[in-house]
């Protein structure tokens, strides 16, 4: 089977998670697509990304996203309205991670299956085992194993899989995104990204089929300061996005009580109280 693998996001700890994904895909003929930030562009990481399988194509993506001001028209909206630490840069992760699909675009014909991976998590099984041998037209594979159950429309971005066709309309969430609080069910939840993403991919007329795979995360670090660490890069993408919304956002992170947060922030040359 030809297997397309998109792996979008930093590519932290990967190394201690490609065998595994090698494995996974053990059976296929695989070539691997990558797109992350700009800010990610380094050696090291450039040499983490040619320990994938077969790696074609790297994409590096402005954080700013200065092509897409609709997102950033969208985040200050979710802002205004929402003041439970939403996650607002959502559009501008979805635009980042749909660059790691443009290149095949071109090469739909060359491949059975598209599969997104993510670089820190490692899948159980093999990914043969999990496809049905029936017609996959029209079919969308995820998992329910991750990304919160808090609602059954939830969808993780971290694995999905499909036929070329359908994982175009997967990767292109991006697009939506700017007009999702104009759908009532969207604006009455508490806007989080699998419920969005679930959101979509059923309008899209896709039959999404939990395919039972089960991910582990590998942390960088202990669990308790990678939530630390996740939550003050949120206040620094606040603070350097939308400063006017400091204050009114709040921290509902029980690791990362304020007195913290207002340190780290500080230490990272923020004056903040």
């Amino acid at each position: 089977m030809r297997v397309a693998v998109v792996y979008t996001g930093e590519p932290r700890t990967f190394e201690n998670c490609v065998d595994n994904h090698k494995q996974f895909l053990e059976g296929c003929s695989v070539h691997s697509y990558h797109s992350t930030w700009t800010k990610d562009n380094t050696e090291r990481n450039n040499e983490l990304m040619n320990l994938a399988p077969g790696t074609q194509a790297k994409n590096f993506v402005d954080y700013s996203a200065p092509d897409r001001p609709d997102l950033w028209r969208f985040e200050k909206l979710l802002l205004s309205n929402k003041k439970n630490h939403p996650i607002f840069m959502f559009g501008r992760i979805q635009y980042m991670t749909s660059k790691g699909f443009e290149p095949i675009y071109d090469r739909m014909d060359d491949y059975d299956l598209v599969i997104k991976l993510r670089y820190d998590f490692e899948y159980e099984g093999r990914l043969l085992d999990y496809v049905p041998q029936s017609n996959l037209h029209g079919k969308l594979f995820i998992t329910k194993k991750m990304g919160g159950r808090s609602h059954p429309r939830n969808v993780w971005d971290g694995f999905a899989f499909g036929t070329p066709y359908m994982m175009s309309w997967y990767f292109d969430c991006h697009r939506f995104v700017p007009f999702s609080l104009f759908h009532q069910e969207i604006a009455n939840w508490k806007y989080s990204p699998e419920y969005v993403l679930g959101y979509y991919l059923q309008h899209t007329g896709a039959e999404v089929i939990d395919s039972g795979v089960q991910p582990v995360h590998q942390f960088p670090d202990n669990i308790e300061e990678h939530r630390r660490r996740r939550t003050t890069q949120y206040y620094v993408d606040l603070l350097n996005s939308h400063p006017e919304f400091w204050g009114q956002i709040e921290n509902d992170c029980p690791s990362t009580p304020h007195e913290t947060l207002i340190a780290r922030l500080k230490e990272k040359g923020f004056e903040v109280q």
